[in-house]
């Protein structure tokens, strides 16, 4: 077994204890506005943070984006400081817990608005191919945002104009608090097929098989245009942390207790697998806690937050 993947494992637990502390605060009224986490989707964002290349690449993502923002190798502290609106966050906390941008980091940026990440990474895959150097744009989306128009026009655009962009669809079925099957005509690979984007599919839980898809979708892009990947994750909260229609609860679907398991098959010892995890566990908690501790962003940049906002990605 590549010992790559014990990497990986502990820095999903990272990702979900993050996801955990920031929760905790957001209960104490410690985050500013609503906050969305990315809990259930650890395994596909350490994936991808995994394939690409900082250097070359850009990704994009929705409003629920932590977990994205950290596995393509943003600064954690940075991050955290950004979701609690403390000065030195990514943007000295105006930008908030929807928008994270890191482009040094090959995090172009995340967005609040339903789907906007999506041209937003066409853009990054167009100035890819001019200057060939290999880049790729990879715009992360979930299935609410995959009906609206600019995905589809994307698509199109991406074949037509022979693009080193990926469409990494996180399929959790819940936009927002609306089944996808309520939403949504088909399936979304049939979609993706039609515009003549090749296909791939997996469902996080299976690691093998996610690791597989996203290594194969990532070196199409790179090498022969365009290519679409559909992933199934879990959520284990509302919309929002505090929304009470949780659409999914962590139990024997859980993608990390199913990593753990195929880690164990795969001979290594549990003792290293618990290390790995306890290891990202204390990391994220002395992030979260040293955010915490920081200065607040200055009020006027502040002021203008509200708790209202909403977003239907996921």
């Amino acid at each position: 077994m590549n010992r790559n993947e014990l990497k990986i494992y502990r820095q999903c637990w990272f990702i979900r204890a993050f996801e955990g502390a920031i929760a905790a605060e957001a209960a104490a009224g410690n985050v500013p506005g609503l906050v969305h986490l990315s809990t259930g989707s650890e395994v596909a964002d350490a994936l991808i943070g995994h394939h690409i290349d900082p250097n070359r690449d850009k990704v994009t993502g929705s409003h629920r984006s932590h977990g994205l923002a950290l596995a393509c190798g943003v600064e954690p502290l940075d991050v955290a400081k950004e979701i609690l609106g403390k000065a030195g966050g990514l943007s000295d906390g105006l930008g908030g817990t929807q928008h994270l941008i890191a482009p040094e980091s090959g995090f172009l940026t995340s967005n609040g608005i339903v789907g906007a990440q999506v041209p937003i990474a066409a853009g990054a895959a167009l100035s890819a191919k001019s200057r060939s150097g290999g880049g790729i744009g990879v715009a992360v989306f979930g299935d609410g945002a995959a009906n609206q128009g600019a995905v589809l026009e994307t698509m199109n655009m991406a074949v037509a104009l022979k693009l080193p962009m990926l469409f990494v669809l996180y399929n959790n079925g819940m936009a927002q608090s609306t089944k996808a099957e309520t939403a949504s005509g088909g399936n979304y690979r049939d979609r993706a097929r039609s515009f003549g984007l090749p296909v791939w599919s997996a469902d996080s839980v299976d690691f093998a098989a996610c690791s597989k898809a996203v290594e194969h979708s990532v070196g199409h892009a790179r090498l022969k245009g365009p290519a679409f990947v559909e992933v199934a994750v879990s959520r284990d909260h509302g919309h929002y942390y505090g929304d009470e229609k949780a659409d999914q609860v962590f139990g024997a679907n859980d993608a990390l207790l199913a990593f753990e398991k195929w880690l164990l098959e795969q001979g290594v010892e549990r003792s290293a697998i618990v290390a790995a995890a306890d290891a990202g566990k204390a990391h994220a908690h002395a992030i979260v806690t040293e955010a915490v501790a920081a200065p607040n962003a200055p009020a006027t940049l502040l002021s203008g937050w509200s708790s209202g906002e909403s977003a239907v990605n996921d």
